[in-house]
């Protein structure tokens, strides 16, 4: 497979002379982190209450349009040339019917302006609600007034906006991702490897969310002897990444990666010193790359935390339907569900 950029903080990086103007250090949340390809509609795991919880607020906005015209939502997407954020546009254009919505699904391409004028172009035709990913959470800012000027509501997903007059923001805990590769962790090098450890960790500056998911992975481990042989930057880049993992001359079990750039990096430097022992975990992947590469088996890739895009637009469309029905309560802030995906369980959760 060509080699991709999973997440969205990779691609606005790769675009930066494009875009330096409209970004803002350490505001972006990650994703992303991650892509789907056929498999754009696995989702977490959720028990049968979920399910029928979900089931029953498609019904409830069903019944809601019924007799008169469906809710319409404007969504502005970051850049749907990303295999993740595909599968999230797909997502939307499937699960909008289910719910009962009418929806326009529109491309930002990285480009802070665009989105800006999508948001407009929703205002001028007098959308019910609109759903936005930000390429930029302050500069988006403009076209959220706007939209609350004309008295239409607006949500973030994927990732923040600075401002504080929204329906809510649909995405998920960073913290919790590091803790769920941590935790796995914590329980094979208590019970294979006698508590001790030797790890490195490949960290970024910004944005913050990478931060919160390496901190998230060093809480779980620390009641185990645990030496971390290396913290190292490589922002965001595979050829930097793999340059950091080449440099290191202490032995190690274990790489981390805040995302999977980082992996995939660390992958190539120890294939290429033939080091078939070191396994390497990611935060936040999803597609056809690190799926095929854990369903062989046969790679220092082991694992990494999966953000499904159908369970992220099932949260948005549950909180839309909240909103249309009246409820106040709802929260600033949804988390989704996330799943570790690693080589003895990635059959049965593509199976899902």
């Amino acid at each position: 497979m060509i080699i991709r950029v999973n997440t969205k903080e990779e691609l606005i990086m790769l675009k930066m002379k494009k875009v330096l103007s409209l970004l803002v250090s350490g505001v972006m949340t990650l994703g992303l982190l991650s892509g789907c390809s056929g498999n754009q509609s696995q989702g977490s795991n959720n028990d049968s209450s979920d399910a029928s919880a979900t089931t029953a607020a498609a019904t409830q906005a069903a019944d809601s349009n019924a007799g008169g015209a469906k809710k319409r939502i404007g969504i502005s997407l970051v850049y749907k040339g990303d295999e993740w954020c595909a599968a999230v546009a797909d997502e939307f254009a499937k699960q909008a019917e289910k719910f009962g919505y009418e929806v326009n699904i529109q491309d930002g391409n990285l480009d802070n302006e665009t989105q800006i004028k999508q948001i407009e172009n929703f205002v001028a035709q007098q959308y019910d609600l609109i759903m936005v990913d930000p390429i930029n959470a302050e500069g988006i800012v403009p076209g959220i007034e706007t939209a609350r000027a004309a008295g239409i509501p607006v949500m973030s997903f994927d990732s923040p906006a600075a401002y504080d007059d929204l329906v809510s923001y649909v995405s998920w805990d960073s913290y919790e991702t590091g803790q769920i590769i941590g935790n796995y962790l914590h329980d094979r090098i208590k019970n294979e490897m006698g508590g001790k450890a030797n790890v490195v960790r490949l960290t970024m500056a910004s944005p913050v969310a990478i931060g919160e998911r390496i901190k998230g992975v060093k809480d779980a481990l620390a009641d185990l002897d645990i030496t971390y042989v290396a913290e190292q930057e490589y922002e965001g880049n595979r050829e930097k990444a793999a340059n950091v993992v080449t440099n290191i001359k202490e032995p190690f079990d274990f790489v981390i990666a805040g995302q999977d750039n980082g992996a995939w990096g660390a992958v190539s430097a120890l294939e290429a010193l033939n080091n078939k022992d070191v396994e390497v975990y990611s935060m936040g992947a999803y597609g056809e790359e690190c799926f095929t590469t854990l369903q062989k088996g046969t790679s220092n890739y082991r694992g990494s935390v999966a953000v499904s895009p159908s369970e992220l637009v099932k949260s948005c469309y549950e909180t839309a339907t909240e909103h249309f029905e009246g409820k106040t309560d709802i929260p600033d802030r949804v988390n989704i569900n996330l799943d570790l995906i690693n080589v003895e369980n990635i059959n049965e959760y593509l199976a899902r």
